[in-house]
């Protein structure tokens, strides 16, 4: 069944199909093929709305694929039939309460932590989320409990392995990541709206993360941020046993070579030994009243032009863009791929590689993760996206 089938006409589903060609295969790396399936995280407090706020996935060799939500602690893993002409999932086995006390009852909204995972990763069989370590979008307030990055093992039979899981939950020590940057530390616990932290892409190399910002960014120059941290932050004791980090300042160009304006990173995930890199806005909606609205401009009194809230949303939201990118090297990320027709205004907000693509594949297949859908399901496929030597 398609997951929110009493919100979602059956109509709207045949239009989504019609408009990517009836699954013709192979298709463009700009045209996503719907995957339908069974309704997601079932069993969750309904008020989380945790099935439509999707934020981030991974996959196995075997399509076995772990999702994310934005709500409660949100983690499911899926099994994925993507060699359909009409792709489907069956969803599996949710894994909330394997956090002990930070969820103890996915029923209750109140009984997990709200650490808004906003992105996942993976290093071999271990998988890693981390919270969006931002303040709150609608209120601007602080929120401690973003500040949360957590490892677990999942054993071959797809289940979590006991005594595995590693969280990293003390503010101030993660703080360490990004306030060392003279470029970050004035947004770190700012609202979104003047260009707060806020992080949404997670992947892994070796023995390092990296972290995605959607926010803060260099907004008229077309330039997002990449903070890269040895994986010892899991386990670091101490604010003085932070190893340091790296900041990548990535330049985004349109198809001119001009600044691609009002860019964030939105997703994040490893090809081989580079990264694959999801961008669209950085700015968010703006406040909901004007008591909001001068509350957080007085929370934004530190930020460099906090006053004028810049980081807002224009009308015209950034179309979703796939880039791919080379830590190593330094060079300016490459835009492979973009969203069009029904999914140009999505929310995209993560993608995972699917298969065991050799190094030098030609065209990866990907899985994609719709936030907030509009008319479109939460999960699609991009199939024959292009990968330059």
């Amino acid at each position: 069944m398609f997951h929110d089938a009493g919100k979602t006409p059956l109509i709207k589903l045949l239009a989504v199909f019609i408009a990517v060609g009836l699954f013709a295969y192979p298709c463009s790396a700009s045209e996503p093929v719907p995957v339908t399936g069974d309704a997601l995280f079932l069993g969750y407090d309904p008020d989380a709305d945790a099935g439509e706020n999707i934020s981030g996935a991974i996959c196995f060799d075997d399509h076995q694929c772990i999702l994310v939500a934005d709500e409660m602690l949100a983690i499911q893993k899926i099994s994925l039939f993507a060699a359909d002409a009409m792709p489907t999932y069956q969803a599996g086995p949710t894994f909330g309460q394997f956090f002990g006390d930070h969820c103890t009852d996915i029923s209750r909204k109140k009984a997990c932590d709200e650490v808004d995972l906003e992105a996942i990763a993976r290093n071999g069989r271990y998988v890693l989320v981390t919270g969006s370590m931002g303040n709150k979008r609608k209120s601007g307030k602080r929120a401690k409990e973003r500040w949360f990055l957590a490892q677990f093992l999942l054993n071959t039979n797809g289940k979590p392995h006991q005594g595995s899981l590693q969280a990293q939950s003390k503010r101030g020590l993660l703080k360490q990541l990004f306030g060392k940057h003279s470029i970050l530390q004035p947004y770190l616990e700012k609202p979104l709206q003047c260009g707060g932290l806020n992080i949404e892409g997670l992947a892994t190399l070796g023995d390092q993360i990296f972290f995605g910002l959607r926010s803060p960014s260099g907004r008229d120059e077309g330039q997002a941020y990449v903070v890269q941290s040895p994986d010892s932050i899991l386990t670091a004791p101490t604010k003085q046993q932070v190893e340091p980090t790296h900041l990548h300042v990535l330049n985004f160009k349109a198809s001119d070579g001009k600044p691609l304006p009002h860019v964030g990173i939105r997703s994040l995930e490893t090809l081989g030994n580079r990264l694959l890199i999801v961008t669209a806005d950085a700015g968010v909606s703006k406040p909901g009243s004007r008591k909001r609205r001068d509350d957080m401009i007085a929370r934004c009194a530190s930020v460099p032009e906090g006053k004028n809230l810049e980081n807002i949303a224009g009308d015209a939201p950034l179309t979703p863009r796939l880039w791919i990118w080379d830590p190593a090297k330094g060079n300016d990320p490459v835009e492979i791929a973009h969203l069009e027709d029904l999914y140009s205004d999505e929310k995209l907000e993560g993608i995972a590689v699917l298969g065991n693509p050799p190094s030098d594949a030609e065209t990866v297949d990907l899985l994609l993760v719709i936030d907030g859908q509009k008319d479109v399901p939460p999960l699609a496929l991009l199939r024959g996206v292009p990968v330059p030597p």
